[in-house]
């Protein structure tokens, strides 16, 4: 990997380089300034057309509702709806010319766009030549890119020497990576004209930059300029502010500004000016900020008033203070990988929050493999280890889910349910008697004799060597199974060894009672009687159950690098990502897949990539494609580090070995390093049914992929030639990514040959370099991409693919596939929810359907079999 500058010398360049910006953003607005002095507006606090003071005002940084008034730009920036309450006073209106009151409202609405309105009411104080009045706003944002929006503004006036009048204003908002802020306003473009006046008010140009040395909010500085374009470019008003962030949830803001008037310039004699000091506090979605100022207009006595601003945001903030709650977290609704990353995000959330003082699991229909459901018992441990009580309410467990369950503190069941922990088991239908019947034929070419996809269409019993492996695997996953559930039922006080497990496992099903009475249970309780139960462990009257708030955490920096979480969720075909029917899963398709690599590559914001697989393997062209885009992502400086899923097999595994870190959990099932291909004949099953086909052919071979007859010899030894140059391809890969961790091509070769591994296994070997899943997979990706963390310990993320436009898009993708190239030449299957009804259907389906949808060279890098675990 290339050389990267270190830390200090990449911070200090960030941070000269937006200093130039802006200054050369400030010096750009000075050049536009007017040199005749006509009406003296050049201070905001004096311009008759705007709303009331507000307190904290920044037009560049941080984005919420009040940038209606302040910059119309930075609304593009809101990360979610925003809505603000302003308020200011003072005992004499002499000592404040805008006090009043305001309503502003912003919120993202298209894709890079957002929408604000203001309602404002200025009291007025004539002395400085404001009006009572009352303003409408209308503004618009549009976001470019991560970091910069522009946005417009109008605003129509009632009442006051402007009254019946309208105004626009333009803003651009700048965010220079986590040090650097600019923000740049035209108010009153128009040059609007007051009643009866003789002159329009000049535009007033605005600017201010923004550090933040930390590059964090905890220390925010700011300083910027205004001028009117008809003043003498001396006439500028200046102003600065400073943030500091005390405690999580309190800071500490300071401002001032001085501005020109007629009997004196900006800090001199007779100018005018304000100074104060305030607090913010926030409250989650709910926070208020308060000032206290000293004021004078100029050339008057100075005065005192106040500024307030109450907010309600959709961002959650770090709170102050929070009520505390016991979170409830379903996981019957975790289907795809997508989900199970937000999963992961929410679960290490709770982990920080401060009101959370426990987890109440729900487990019931866990749709997820063993490796997974490790994942989710490492993120409980890591809960407990953070002070939050765990517990786990499962109604009616099976094997999978009471594994899962017992990684919590506590096991409640429910008194009608039963405790059925009966162990694994795993079944395979052999067709080949029945397509023997049918007049069907199969011709398979393979190179590694555990590789046995195929082998329930071409024998009737399994190969011993895949037999053996099977079992291997089984016993691997069935003793880790009992060992961690007799660790965890001694650590809740029922003192158990992995031989006592076995032989509770041999006896199978619990009432509720007998699972509590033989220390696999913790207590046998209702549903609805749970919060009561909770209540009386925590020792809190008022305590509740309730879901985990999914709105967006303010991360506390603004974005820069970030992590991308690229989702290889299925099996690997050619073409883009799809869904298969009847709940039989995901393709993952390499040209999808491809240009989310490519967007990784090419986007500078991204500082490495988790690559997060959970497939079976699939298409060996596809394969090699994603791993050469792999490679080629490390070039570009980019670490990649590898999560896998419950599979990472086989074409998987082939996509996994070139990244820089593999992580995997005990059971996942990897390896299956070789390649395999074949052909359906259905030649006699057309005879049967008084079909005949005619073949013209010029070149020998020409109809060698016809489904009409079997390969030839000479076929058979063409298509078992390019099988042994795929599986080559296949092992140079792996060994090249794997050098680093001793193995060769030839040691590559003797765990290959179709071998699987469990992760526990592959990590002994080599092919796996630490245990762990996608949590930790990001934590090692942040610290190689030198990306920030943010309250809840995460970096940014950004998943990618981007999920589908929706489901019209999803159907017509299908359908232009399936009608697409290739998918003539192949026989179309028949999927019936009957036949899907059974986990033997649903596997059958799932290794075919590639080959029925169009697309894939033929050759497949994919997982001998399905592992379906009940």
């Amino acid at each position: 990997m290339p050389t990267r500058p270190p830390v200090v010398a990449a911070v200090v360049g960030v941070f000269v380089d937006g200093l130039l910006v802006g200054l050369l953003a400030l010096a750009f607005l000075a050049s536009l300034l007017a040199a005749s002095p006509a009406w003296a507006q050049t201070a905001p606090e004096l311009r008759p057309t705007r709303g009331p003071f507000i307190t904290d005002a920044a037009r560049a940084g941080d984005a919420d509702a009040t940038a209606v008034e302040l910059n119309p730009g930075s609304l593009g920036l809101l990360p979610a709806g925003d809505l603000q309450l302003v308020g200011a006073a003072a005992g004499e209106s002499t000592s404040l010319g805008r006090r009043g009151a305001g309503l502003y409202w912003g919120a993202p609405v298209f894709s890079g766009s957002a929408l604000g309105l203001g309602l404002t009411w200025v009291a007025g104080a004539p002395e400085v030549g404001i009006d009572r009045h009352t303003t409408f706003r209308l503004a618009y944002a549009l976001r470019l890119g991560r970091g910069a929006a522009i946005g417009a503004a109008w605003a129509h006036i009632w009442g006051g020497a402007f009254g019946g009048t309208n105004t626009f204003d333009l803003g651009l908002s700048l965010r220079l990576g986590r040090f650097v802020g600019i923000g740049a306003t035209i108010e009153d473009v128009g040059t609007p004209t007051a009643n009866g006046a003789p002159v329009s008010l000049p535009r007033l140009w605005n600017g201010e930059l923004v550090l933040r040395p930390l590059g964090t909010d905890r220390l925010e500085i700011a300083a910027g300029a205004a001028h009117a374009g008809t003043e003498s470019w001396h006439d500028v008003a200046a102003r600065a502010r400073l943030s500091v962030l005390l405690i999580r949830g309190l800071r500490l803001y300071g401002e001032g500004e001085a501005f020109p008037t007629a009997a004196g310039r900006a800090f001199q004699t007779g100018s005018g000016g304000y100074a104060g000091l305030g607090l913010a506090l926030d409250f989650d979605h709910l926070g208020v900020l308060a000032g206290v100022y000293a004021n004078q207009p100029g050339g008057m006595d100075w005065g005192t008033s106040v500024a307030a601003r109450v907010h309600v945001s959709g961002e959650r903030s770090p709170p102050l203070a929070a009520p505390a709650y016991v979170a409830r977290v379903s996981f019957d609704r975790i289907h795809d990988d997508r989900e199970f990353v937000a999963l992961v995000e929410r679960l290490r959330g709770l982990a920080v929050d401060p009101g959370c003082l426990g987890v109440l699991f729900k487990i019931e229909e866990v749709d997820l493999g063993l490796a997974r459901i490790e994942e989710l018992r490492g993120l409980m441990a890591f809960l407990r280890a953070s002070g939050k009580k765990t517990f786990a309410y499962a109604p009616s467990p099976s094997t999978k889910s009471y594994y899962l369950a017992t990684a919590a503190d506590a096991v409640l069941l429910h008194p009608a349910g039963e405790l059925a922990i009966t162990g694994l088991a795993q079944n395979v239908t052999f067709y080949k008697g029945a397509m023997d019947r049918l007049g069907v034929h199969v011709d398979l070419v393979r190179i590694g004799a555990f590789k046995g996809a195929m082998e329930p269409y071409v024998m009737t019993e399994q190969s011993p060597d895949v037999r053996a492996n099977k079992n291997l695997l089984l016993d691997d996953v069935f003793a880790r199974l009992c060992a961690q559930i007799a660790d965890d039922r001694s650590r809740a006080g029922h003192r158990m060894d992995a031989a006592e497990v076995k032989v509770l496992v041999d006896r199978g099903i619990f009432t509720p009672g007998e699972a509590q009475l033989v220390g696999l249970a913790d207590g046998v309780v209702a549903e609805g009687d749970i919060e009561p139960l909770l209540a009386k462990l925590f020792h809190r009257a008022n305590i509740r159950v309730r879901d985990p708030d999914p709105s967006p955490l303010a991360p506390g920096f603004w974005p820069g690098r970030r992590i991308a979480v690229v989702l290889v969720d299925g099996t690997i075909t050619d073409g883009p990502n799809q869904e298969l029917p009847f709940g039989l899963g995901s393709f993952a398709g390499s040209d999808t897949l491809a240009s989310a690599l490519e967007e990784c590559r090419r986007d500078p914001t991204v500082g490495a990539v988790v690559l997060r697989v959970n497939s079976p393997g699939g298409s060996a062209f596809a394969s090699d494609v994603l791993a050469r885009g792999i490679v080629k992502l490390r070039e570009a400086g980019k670490p990649v580090v590898v999560s896998m899923g419950d599979l990472a097999a086989s074409g998987g595994y082939y996509i996994s070995a070139p990244a820089d870190v593999i992580y995997a959990e005990p059971s996942t099932v990897t390896g299956s390093i070789g390649i395999f291909g074949f052909k359906v004949d259905v030649g006699r099953l057309m005879n049967l049914l008084g079909v005949s086909v005619e073949t013209y052919r010029r070149g020998t071979h020409a109809d060698y992929q016809s489904p009409y007859r079997p390969w030839s010899e000479a076929e058979l030894k063409l298509a078992m030639d390019q099988i042994r140059h795929l599986y080559e391809l296949f092992v140079d890969t792996v060994a090249t990514g794997r050098k680093s961790r001793g193995l060769t091509a030839g040691r590559v070769d003797e765990l290959g040959r179709g071998q699987v591994w469990t992760g526990a296994l592959a990590e002994s070997f080599g092919l796996v370099d630490r245990m762990g899943g996608v949590s930790e997979a990001i934590d090692e990706a942040a610290r190689a991409g030198r990306a920030p963390l943010g309250p809840d310990h995460l970096p940014q993320i950004v998943v990618l693919p981007r999920p589908p436009g929706g489901l019209l898009g999803l159907l017509s993708g299908l359908a232009t596939e399936a009608a697409g190239e290739g998918a003539a030449a192949t026989p179309q299957p028949v999927l019936t929810p009957a036949a899907l009804a059974t986990p033997e259907g649903r596997a059958a389906a799932r290794l075919l359907a590639p080959l029925f949808i169009g697309g894939g060279s033929g050759y497949l890098a994919r997982l001998p079999f399905d592992i379906d675990l009940r």
